[in-house]
């Protein structure tokens, strides 16, 4: 008899283990009460988004910030920040103004019950848009949508999505999702579901052109007109999916959207156009229709990029003729505001931006388009969002909370070592830079502080000395920091050589007859406020082996281009960019290009009423204090010490370690003889776990615009 009993209640505890299985960790379910209406405190109505408040409909304005898990060291999908960092995060957004987040997939838990304590003790919630994503993997490698592990996923991922934030989920091992048991209901402050964070063109296209998939849908929510194409077919059955899982499941609804930008909008260009921008896909939300039974709504959504200001000349006839009277009065010659109250105009649903930004890096990527320091970056999104809301747009999501290390961008990716991106901020690169907080190794403050004050380098002991002048340095994850005493930076025009390799360098500086005692690279030249600047010896630089052809139309290869390794010649390090207008296509046009290398004059202290988050030098009483990206000398990835070997031994960008460089310094008309140079050892660091964070100026700025409203 006991041993019955024993069975029994082993099957009874292995038929809950499976049932809370199937319920928790795979999201099945009965609908026992089919009668119940299903409700939504969310809903659309004409071009505004509207919420419940009591028994009252209020129209809703987004302001709105993304907010990821990204943190320095570590890669955004294992979720590293713990409850207490987001909820400062949190307590700093809601601060600023804003009233919803966007994130891009089910975050991990900490994040649900951060967002739960602070809504439940607020007057003012911040809502949420809940991002559905899939792997860079299936997004960038798959052939098309209905390719294995993209629109299965992408629906599995929805269907997380919907539970977690009704509390109701357990995820074990997420796939592009976080982890944890997810017990707090954020339903009642969840805008609405956002399909993908941004599509790769060629995945849309190959989807359109494929055999694969739909041609038409007819769901509960959704169905597509006539003229859907196969990829716009997938988002509307996913979209209705969705939205039928949480109908019958919890009896809720709430809006839903993917994912549009300018390089796939509605708009049809002529040849010039889309081989600039790459705009050779239509997508299309108008092509989809909502039933009676969506109570919520759908929006269109677009994240902005750079446009080409005069992108209306650029339509084809047919597209004018087919726009007509769409395009009358709108705004010319201006970046944005004709293109939003175009697209306001086109769409009969409401139009948000989900995700438009502006990166505070050193270097730009499109031409007329110069770096912005943190006062600009705050003025520039305030501007924009403003001209949405002038084009009526319901509003948007800044892009991004935070700076992210661990992005590239397609003018510096080949100048870093992957593997260690994490570990460091390249301020170069104009992905890495887009957040209103930045971040900074250690538990302290950073180690040095450009401003004219040498108080800090006070005791330290200088890397090089001359009877007249003291060399002092020092590093940390974004920057090498020097510090020269001893000369008059206003009459002086200083020289500093830096060796980083002994496989290339010059000996000798052609243009200005100077000698040094080691093969170098680079030379730092310090003259005045608005001459100065980091030259490259040419064998070393790495815009003529990466894009010779594209900016001077030659073989960097070829005998007659052959630069050798101990070449005296030193030039400007620039960078290629993006053209901002279409070039005609048939002959070849060169790219423009930006000298990086140039230094900016300025006070990079945040406490200042001077402070420019831009400046590279500034003058002491008797000297000068800089700081010198990494990426500026060819470094890779300095946590590991690793620089660029010598581009003609390979053929190209490879990589080699470093354990010292060796730097000196002089004074133009006192360089008689070689100018001797003292070694400086590099410890490269290891992965911190200790990390501070500051605000950008442009969090103030935004805050000022925002928190009137």
């Amino acid at each position: 008899m006991m041993k019955r009993f024993i069975l029994a209640s082993l099957a009874v505890v292995l038929l809950l283990a499976g049932m809370g299985y199937l319920v928790y960790y795979r999201g099945i379910y009965v609908d026992f009460k089919p009668e119940v209406s299903v409700t939504a405190n969310f809903r659309t109505q004409g071009k505004e988004i509207q919420y419940l408040d009591g028994d009252t409909w209020k129209t809703m304005e987004i302001r709105g910030v993304d907010l990821s898990s990204n943190i320095p060291g570590e890669a955004m999908l294992d979720f590293v920040p713990t409850y207490e960092d987001y909820t400062r995060w949190l307590e700093q957004i809601g601060e600023m103004g804003a009233n919803t987040i966007r994130v891009y997939t089910v975050m991990d838990a900490d994040f649900y019950e951060a967002l739960y304590d602070y809504n439940t003790t607020k007057e003012k919630p911040l809502y949420l848009l809940q991002g559905l994503s899939v792997p860079d993997r299936a997004n960038y490698g798959a052939k098309d949508i209905y390719q294995e592990e993209f629109v299965d996923l992408l629906l599995e991922n929805g269907i997380k999505a919907v539970d977690v934030i009704h509390g109701n989920r357990a995820i074990e091992l997420g796939d592009f999702t976080g982890t944890g048991w997810y017990q707090w209901d954020v339903s009642p402050w969840t805008l609405g579901y956002l399909l993908g964070h941004e599509w790769d063109s060629g995945i849309i296209a190959y989807t359109n052109n494929s055999t694969l998939g739909e041609t038409s849908y007819q769901g509960t929510y959704f169905y597509t007109k006539p003229e859907a194409t196969r990829f716009e077919t997938a988002m509307a059955k996913l979209m209705d999916q969705v939205t039928a899982y949480e109908s019958n499941k919890y009896k809720e609804q709430r809006l839903i959207s993917f994912v549009n930008s300018p390089w796939d909008d509605p708009f049809a260009y002529d040849t010039l156009y889309n081989a600039r921008f790459d705009t050779y896909n239509q997508v299309d939300m108008e092509h989809i229709g909502a039933s009676p039974e969506l109570q919520s709504g759908y929006f269109a959504s677009y994240r902005l990029e750079t446009l080409c200001p005069d992108y209306q000349k650029y339509f084809t006839h047919e597209q004018r003729a087919e726009l007509g009277e769409l395009l009358t009065g709108l705004e010319t010659g201006d970046l944005y505001s004709g293109y939003l109250t175009l697209l306001n105009r086109y769409h009969t649903v409401p139009v948000a931006a989900v995700g438009f930004g502006f990166s505070t890096a050193r270097m730009p990527v499109v031409e007329n388009h110069p770096p912005l320091n943190e006062q600009q970056q705050g003025e520039a999104l305030v501007e924009l969002w403003q001209k949405m809301r002038g084009a009526g747009w319901i509003g948007g999501y800044v892009s991004t909370w935070q700076d992210v290390w661990d992005r590239n961008t397609w003018n510096t990716v080949y100048a870093n070592y992957s593997l260690g991106v994490d570990n460091w901020q390249d301020v170069q690169t104009d992905g890495q830079n887009y957040g209103l907080m930045q971040f900074w190794l250690g538990s302290g403050e950073g180690v040095c502080t450009v401003d004219g004050n040498a108080a800090e380098w006070q005791g330290k002991e200088p890397v090089w000395s001359s009877d007249s002048m003291d060399l002092y340095m020092d590093y940390d994850e974004k920057y090498l920091y020097f510090y020269v005493d001893g000369f008059s930076p206003e009459k002086d025009v200083l020289y500093l050589p830096i060796d980083t390799t002994l496989k290339t360098g010059s000996t000798y500086w052609e243009e200005k007859k100077i000698s040094f005692k080691r093969g170098c690279d680079f030379v730092v030249t310090i003259d005045g406020k608005d001459n100065s600047r980091v030259l490259v010896q040419e064998r070393y630089e790495s815009l003529w082996i990466m894009y010779a052809y594209e900016t001077a139309y030659e073989n960097p290869y070829e005998q007659d281009n052959w630069r050798e390794k101990d070449s005296p010649v030193f030039r400007p390090i620039r960078s290629i960019l993006e053209w901002s207008e279409p070039k005609a296509v048939g002959h070849w046009v060169a790219m423009p290009t930006y000298e990086t290398g140039k230094l900016r004059y300025g006070n990079a202290d945040p406490d200042s009423p001077a402070f420019d988050f831009l400046a590279d030098f500034c003058f002491t009483a008797d000297g000068v204090e800089m700081r010198i990206p990494w990426g500026l000398l060819n470094f890779s990835n300095p946590a590991e010490k690793m620089i660029h070997d010598d581009y003609y031994e390979h053929y190209g960008v490879e990589y080699m370690q470093i354990d010292e460089m060796f730097v000196g310094a002089a004074v133009a008309g006192h360089t008689q003889g070689r100018i001797p140079m003292a070694s400086f050892p590099l410890e490269g660091w290891e992965k911190h776990t200790e990390y501070h964070e500051r605000l950008k100026k442009s969090y103030d700025v935004l805050q000022a615009a925002w928190s009137v409203r």
